[in-house]
């Protein structure tokens, strides 16, 4: 797989789980797991670019 279209699918797939996400009611588990692993992985990129 070329790497154009790895990110090009990996972008597809998280556009499609964020508009799954934000269609889920504010106290749903699922959601405030997600936004946890969502959070930690910005930690962790903010981390990585200084």
């Amino acid at each position: 797989m070329q790497t154009k279209n790895f990110f090009l699918t990996l972008g597809l797939g998280m556009v499609a789980g964020g508009a799954v996400a934000l269609m889920l009611p504010e106290q749903c588990k699922v959601k405030q797991a997600a936004q946890k692993a969502v959070d930690t992985m910005e930690q962790s990129v903010a981390k990585m670019m200084k």
